[in-house]
């Protein structure tokens, strides 16, 4: 990171507005690495000085070839490192200790081999780069490019393509997918402004240069493709900057399976994983989270000029077609992403716009989405337009379109869209899967309409820029519950006890939840069947024995419960059977007690915890619970730390929301989340995953009856 006194915006100008490059590496062969990117800088019209080095000397693509970087006369900003990794470290010295701003190392061979000689590497370069304050970009990357400077310094080929400045700046880490990208927004007209493939991240990450790109004037919208990010936190911070500089950023995860997952001790943490995870911090820092290359450049071409942009207070969709199968599929992609559509739940027009369709004889059935040849005329779609602004349906409008039987038609249906756009300002996109004329395609991307042939890219990126618009706002700081203090320090008490354990008991992980008001059910530990019958009496049967093995998390696989013990005689023949289970496992009686609970009822079982992500932090986690949790696996994730506003808000929205308003109170739930989420803040590097699960749910409350709290290692 840049420091206090420096942006990161001035510390990285060596590395995006050099007025000097070296190549190291470079040669008169074709096709190499190092001939590649000095071609690619003349072609590109870079202004700046171009200083091949090898150690052969002479001339190198009619450029004096200097032996060594120590050689050259003029002070290197940035240096493009194109030789094998042995030697690539050497080089960085070199560069170093000539006073060189940043390097771009471009050999394999670091870390990324996950090998003892690649990470000493790695750790070689970060070391010299630290002595001597040199910025790097890599290792294992692809070049840079700013298109606003004419810097494309780099191998790939879209490096050699020739340069459109436009306003989408890009982190990636893999950098072939500009090679995807870069044509693709070409072909928008949303041209690039920065591309920058981070490689092994070993100084500068992706976050360093989100930094960037919320500080550089060129930049309007932000892209990130994302494998894994290593400071969740930071990312909060940086879109909470990025939404104040009114620049929206889309993000492209790459590798969404969560695998390992299955080896955690907690159900939260199965449920939790890394695609989830992501999903999650994206929605609470306003992030629009896209699925494909061509999703994200679509979502670019919406978000740019937002300066230009209206943002209507009704900003549900408008469909047009000129198809009514069109039509409905237009509805069908809208509902899919939670896109809201004009006019009421069964797409019907009241108001003004109902009174304009009235007046068209002769016309059929017409909702939203409207199928234009039911109006009886193009001219008519004008009309249409200017009812639903005047009752306030100016917002994003999405066309399904083939060529119609004229062309004049196809024509005349483009203007219409046209003008409507110039008109309200908001966007919108146009879809033709068999494609259009050549010129009519030119009409809606010269007027600022992305133009697509895939509906769900379309789709796709107008969901993004749903996730954009309005950008979220502030995020509710979480208030601590006065009554939780004695609480959260008892715990912090109970937590430094355990350490270098690998969990808390069912009973302990109880006790602390307890005291921290969250509804645990009633316990008892037994010795034997004298104290068993005791317990039983005071709690009422039904009841439930249970086991608790030291090293044992879930306790339903070794068969240590036994549920539904409704008298005497039941309970002495489960006493009986579990101390068999115990010593047919090889456990002794005193390394394993036995507990006692009623056996508490509900309507629904859910699960409630929280779980750690790496590079990511905490989470909150509400799914549905059981012994079948993960078969159901559906859970909804909540970043820590959480208002209980915030909770409530992302609670409402899912099936799991919706299915415990239906049970019974929602705030039980809401207060064990705020609860935990205050615990886990607290002690961050303490806890690794709490799991309640299950909570039962009836119509008078909630029931916590089982608890695990994992301790982080």
């Amino acid at each position: 990171m840049a420091d206090g006194k420096t942006t990161m915006y001035h510390a990285l100008k060596p590395l995006f507005q050099p007025a000097n490059v070296a190549v190291i590496g470079a040669s008169n062969t074709q096709g190499k690495q190092g001939n590649t990117a000095i071609r690619y800088l003349r072609r590109c019209g870079y202004p700046g000085g171009i200083f091949p080095v090898n150690p052969a000397g002479g001339e190198i693509e009619g450029l004096k070839c200097h032996a060594s970087i120590a050689e050259i006369p003029e002070k290197i900003d940035c240096a493009l490192i194109v030789i094998p990794a042995g030697p690539a470290v050497e080089a960085v010295r070199g560069c170093a200790e000539a006073g060189v701003g940043a390097v771009i190392i471009g050999a394999a061979g670091f870390a990324e081999l996950d090998s003892d000689e690649g990470r000493r590497r790695q750790d070689d370069v970060v070391a010299i780069a630290a002595e001597h304050g040199l910025r790097i970009l890599g290792p294992n990357t692809n070049g840079i490019f700013n298109a606003h400077h004419k810097l494309s310094l780099g191998y790939n080929n879209s490096h050699g393509d020739a340069l459109t400045p436009g306003p989408v700046s890009i982190a990636a880490h893999s950098g072939a997918l500009f090679n995807s990208i870069a044509p693709r927004l070409r072909s928008l007209r949303a041209g690039l402004s920065k591309f920058v493939p981070v490689g092994n991240e070993a100084d500068l990450d992706m976050l360093d240069f989100l930094e960037y790109f919320i500080e550089d004037p060129d930049t309007e919208v932000i892209g990130l493709i994302i494998e894994a990010l290593s400071d969740g936190a930071r990312l909060r911070g940086l879109a909470a900057r990025a939404r104040n500089a009114d620049k929206p950023i889309v993000a492209l995860k790459l590798g969404r399976s969560a695998a390992g997952a299955g080896a955690a001790a907690a159900h939260s943490s199965r449920l939790a994983g890394s695609a989830r995870a992501y999903d999650a911090l994206f929605l609470e820092c306003g992030i629009a989270s896209v699925p494909t290359v061509e999703a994200m450049a679509g979502a670019a071409a919406l978000l740019m000029n937002r300066a230009d942009q209206a943002f209507p207070g009704n900003n549900a969709l408008i469909g047009i077609s000129t198809t009514g199968g069109g039509a409905a599929l237009l509805a069908d992609h809208a509902e899919a992403r939670g896109i809201p559509l004009a006019g009421n739940a069964a797409g019907q027009w009241e108001g003004r716009v109902a009174e304009t369709i009235a007046s068209f004889d002769g016309a059929g059935q017409i909702r939203n989405p409207t199928d234009v040849p039911s109006l009886g005329g193009n001219e008519r779609l004008s009309e249409l337009f200017e009812a639903q602004e005047k009752d306030g349906y100016s917002g994003p409008l999405a066309l399904f379109t083939h060529l119609v039987p004229t062309l004049e038609g196809s024509h005349d249906v483009a203007a219409r869209i046209i003008e409507r756009h110039r008109r309200t300002r908001t966007p919108a996109i146009a879809i033709a899967p068999g494609g259009l004329t050549e010129e009519i395609e030119a009409g809606y991307r010269d007027a600022g309409i992305p133009f697509f042939t895939d509906l769900a890219a379309a789709f796709d990126a107008l969901s993004a820029y749903y996730q954009a618009y309005p950008a979220a706002g502030a995020a509710v700081a979480p208030k601590l519950d006065a009554g939780l203090s004695a609480g959260l320090e008892d715990a912090k008490e109970q937590l430094a006890a355990a350490a270098g354990r690998q969990f808390l008991t069912e009973v302990e992980s109880a006790d602390l939840l307890r005291g921290l008001g969250l509804p645990m059910v009633e316990c008892r530990i037994i010795d034997g069947m004298a104290s068993a019958g005791e317990a039983a009496e005071e709690l009422g049967y039904p009841v439930v024995l249970k086991a608790l093995a030291p090293d044992v998390t879930h306790k339903n696989r070794l068969g240590f419960v036994i549920a539904g013990i409704t008298g005497d005689i039941e309970l002495a023949e489960a006493v009986v059977t579990m101390e068999g289970r115990i010593a047919g496992l090889d456990y002794s009686a005193t390394e394993v007690p036995l507990i006692m609970q009623p056996m508490a009822k509900g309507a629904a079982e859910i699960i409630l915890g929280a779980s750690f992500e790496p590079g990511l932090g905490h989470f909150l986690i509400a799914g549905l619970g059981g012994v079948y949790t993960e078969i159901l696996d559906e859970a909804v994730l909540i970043p820590v730390p959480a208002a209980a506003e915030v909770i409530e808000k992302r609670l409402a929205v899912t099936r799991i929301g919706r299915l415990i308003a239906s049970i019974g109170p929602v705030q039980p739930v809401i207060d064990t989340l705020a609860a935990l989420s205050q615990l886990v803040a607290d002690n961050p590097d303490t806890i690794a995953a709490v799991d309640i699960n299950p909570m039962l749910l009836d119509e008078s409350g909630a029931t916590a009856v089982d608890a695990l709290i994992v301790l982080a290692s």
